[in-house]
């Protein structure tokens, strides 16, 4: 092998283990998030089955109105990263600061407006009777912890963006443990039900989100001096965050439409739905973790100016993803049975859940390529396109192939698990077609 060939291996390896070591810590924050939600289902299976189907229910609607605010840590992010890659580090300090401010003022708006609008989201979402009553006490609890949400979302956007995603793994595993801790104390022994989880949840966050100011001050990453929110620096992260905010809103959205549909096919369905979910995020969360590593690291790249670097990472980062998913598919797949007798004893709901991992599973593939494209319009400021895809993935295939499989083809809740699986291959497609208009130069 010529010595070109062994630099240019060379340079190739050193890249994928970059990616490879800033994604790993963020892939088990995410797993471990998703064990902090599974928790919450595990203890809420334990009360009951309206309550498991509560977790379901609630979980797209409090991910929507959190993700309203989530796109000013994703725009923030854009710029802190592309700046590390430039090595301004006062102007990284500068950011971050503002980028604090606006989400503690966002949560807070965000918070209020849930309140008061509480009932008529549920109903909106298709809830009545007993799980309105249920999820009205849970969401409320939810709706508490939102400043302190963002907050910790823009610690974890601070940490990642300058490649230290390892302290954020810290703080995830901290805030899980206390949580299952708490959730113990107040359902099993407590006996408070619904009321013992929402105030698990409240405690853990609120905690994790006093540590986050703490440290981010202590370690001089954030300065009282830059905290009056700057007109120019407000525009500018509003116009990178506002498209990736309506991503989350419409994935969110997405979810909540195929609550209304599940809904009618009654609670098991619905409790099931929601057992898959937290299932199917274990898998989910790695590719996601791989996809956060792949946008942080080309914007990293293109602040440089180093694209080539940033074309590399994209590679690196799909054909990861898809060992990672495919992996986890045949380990998940083997233990099915086992890991859903973990939420649920009734044979019902086993079957129903069953039923849709066996699908939903397969489209783990096409999601491990769409993430790292989305990622480079993300990392590159594109941030409309990863806007374009996603509302694609909904509304121009989603929506319409559930239609097609309950209407035409009289699939019943198969049509909702089918749609899943094909809305993703073809979100894809489009994708792709979105990529190949990509400006790896343009100025954010």
């Amino acid at each position: 092998m010529s010595e070109e060939v062994m630099r240019v291996y060379k340079v190739r390896w050193n890249d994928y283990k970059k990616l490879f070591f800033l994604a790993g810590p963020i892939i088990l924050s995410n797993f471990l998030q998703n064990l902090y939600n599974l928790a919450d289902s595990y203890y809420m299976g334990k009360i009951g089955g309206v309550e498991l189907a509560t977790s379901s229910f609630t979980s797209p609607i409090t991910q929507m109105i959190i993700g309203a605010g989530s796109g000013f840590a994703i725009g923030g992010g854009i710029i802190i990263s592309q700046l590390v890659g430039k090595g301004r580090k006062k102007d990284v300090i500068k950011i971050n600061s503002q980028l604090l401010s606006i989400n503690i003022a966002v949560s807070i708006i965000i918070m209020i407006l849930s309140f008061i609008f509480c009932n008529q989201i549920l109903r909106v979402s298709g809830a009545e009777g007993e799980l309105l009553e249920k999820s009205g006490i849970y969401i409320r609890f939810i709706f508490l912890t939102i400043p302190f949400t963002f907050i910790i979302s823009t610690y974890i956007t601070i940490k990642n963006s300058k490649g230290k995603s390892i302290y954020p793994l810290y703080l995830v595993a901290a805030s899980t443990i206390v949580n299952i801790i708490l959730n113990s104390i107040f359902v099993n022994r407590l006996k408070m039900g619904l009321y013992g989880i929402g105030i698990a949840t409240l405690i853990a966050n609120v905690l994790l989100g006093l540590y986050c100011i703490y440290e981010l001050n202590y370690k001089k990453e954030i300065r009282k001096i830059f905290f009056k929110i700057q007109r120019d620096i407000f525009f500018r992260i509003v116009k990178l965050g506002v498209p990736s905010s309506l991503t989350t809103i419409t994935n969110s959205l997405s979810f909540i439409i195929i609550n209304i549909f599940v809904v009618k096919y009654g609670t098991e369905v619905l409790a099931a739905y929601g057992v898959g979910n937290r299932i199917n995020n274990i898998v989910y969360v790695l590719i996601n973790g791989i996809g956060t590593a792949v946008a942080i690291l080309v914007g990293q790249n293109v602040g440089a100016g180093d694209i080539r670097k940033a074309k590399t990472v994209l590679k690196a980062g799909i054909i990861l993803g898809l060992v990672i998913g495919s992996v986890s598919i045949i380990i998940l797949f083997l233990i099915l049975n086992p890991v859903i007798d973990i939420f649920t004893g009734d044979l019902e709901i086993k079957r129903h859940s069953m039923n849709y991992l066996k699908i939903m599973l397969v489209s783990v593939i096409p999601w491990a390529i769409f993430q790292s494209i989305a990622a480079v319009f993300q990392g590159t400021g594109h941030t409309k396109f990863g806007m374009y895809a996603h509302f694609g993935r909904v509304w121009l295939f989603r929506v319409p192939f559930i239609l097609l499989f309950e209407r035409v083809l009289k699939l019943n809740e198969f049509s909702i698990w089918y749609s899943m699986l094909f809305s993703n291959l073809f979100a894809l497609i489009f994708a792709f077609l979105l990529y190949r208009k990509v400006d790896w130069k343009k100025k954010i």
